[in-house]
């Protein structure tokens, strides 16, 4: 999909983008701006946006994409622009070689294919096998880079994506780079785990908050770039909870089948078969992350929302069979606690949040359902 300006590839985050506007017309731009906020809100976006405009021959608040550094920024090939993320350890590489150096054909061609489907989605995670940090070599490759002079534009830019991945050594040699910055450098950091950055980086950097995206922002952006319905769109962007990111993975899920799982989870916490019920929190977690967990139980939450909208109504008489099953739920436990069900589900989102053991979770907020729904007087 085009756009005709360089924010407009961004969703949402208005205000950021209005601040870095104002940087560039004022030619206030900080030497190190750490773009910082929930996962898959898009601070990597932001990041490449920003250098994209910085870059920009054209030298305006917005980048024009048709000079040749738009160009080449839109396809991640700028000779100015470069991109850190976490990398393997190449085959016999030591301290101070280049960060690439021993890798296979097969590692640069699964690289370049990275980059290449970040060029094409600024939404896309980079994620490279066996690279579990940001390498010491590839921080000090920055200043190598830096002392060299930039070949099309004003100044070199360096991006730091994931910088909570940087292990020790790494960090420490940025802070000596933030500490003395190269002349004509800009670095710009990324990420959703602020804490886990040492609080001296954080200080000598420009924090930019980026915030959860609003639900209309999400669903407007599933219509438009991934082609989901209207009202899949609003569902889905309800329980993706601000994160464009988790609500795509939500598009390539089965959302009726998760939805038919919801279902069956509430009718065995209502019920006495305890047995059957373990075995579906099995089934419910089986090959599940903590974040396909808490999506799961914020589908329970809307579930539970709908059950509240419908018990207000009378319904129209043009339900769906999912909306059935609703009507049936609120007709058999017309004095069910729904208020106070809502809140246990709230509860086992921050469990999940905490790490709490996952079926541990479930398995309690069963019984805490069962208390307000089917036996709300107790």
């Amino acid at each position: 999909m085009l756009f005709d300006m360089a924010w407009d590839r961004i969703i949402g985050q208005e205000r950021v983008k209005e601040l870095l506007r104002r940087a560039v017309s004022s030619g206030h731009v900080a030497h190190a701006y750490l773009f910082d906020g929930p996962e898959g809100v898009g601070k990597d976006a932001l990041a490449i946006e920003f250098a994209r405009v910085l870059n920009c021959q054209e030298r305006g608040a917005d980048a024009c994409g048709k000079c040749d550094s738009c160009r080449r920024l839109e396809s991640l090939q700028h000779p100015d622009v470069r991109l850190i993320v976490a990398l393997p350890a190449g085959k016999g590489e030591k301290t101070g070689d280049d960060p690439l150096k021993g890798f296979t054909d097969d590692q640069m061609d699964a690289l370049h294919a990275e980059l290449a489907a970040k060029a094409r989605d600024l939404y896309h995670r980079i994620s490279v096998a066996k690279a579990s940090f940001i390498k010491v070599n590839s921080i000090r490759e920055i200043r190598r880079q830096a002392s060299m002079t930039a070949s099309q534009s004003a100044r070199k830019v360096f991006l730091i994506l994931n910088a909570e991945e940087m292990n020790a050594e790494a960090s420490n040699a940025l802070l000596k780079t933030l500490e003395e910055p190269p002349g004509n450098t800009l670095l710009l950091l990324t990420t959703s785990r602020r804490e886990q950055l040492l609080p001296t980086i954080v200080s000598r950097c420009q924090v930019v908050r980026c915030a959860p995206l609003s639900v209309e922002d999400i669903a407007a952006a599933l219509q438009e770039r991934d082609g989901v319905e209207k009202d899949e769109a609003m569902t889905i962007a309800r329980l993706a909870n601000g994160s464009y990111a988790a609500a795509r993975a939500m598009t390539s899920d089965d959302l009726l089948e998760r939805r038919r799982e919801v279902v069956q989870f509430v009718r065995l916490a209502l019920g006495q078969n305890r047995t059957a019920l373990l075995k579906h929190v099995e089934t419910v977690l089986a090959g599940r992350e903590r974040a396909d967990a808490e999506r799961w139980l914020r589908l329970l939450q809307s579930w539970l929302h709908e059950a509240v909208a419908r018990r207000a109504s009378s319904g129209d008489g043009n339900e769906t069979r999912d909306d059935e099953d609703v009507q049936r739920f609120v007709e058999r436990f017309p004095g069910a606690d729904l208020t106070t069900a809502s809140r246990s589900v709230d509860r086992s989102i921050a469990l999940v949040e905490r790490n709490v053991y996952l079926p541990l979770v479930l398995t309690t907020l069963a019984l805490d359902l069962h208390r307000s729904i089917a036996s709300p007087s107790e």
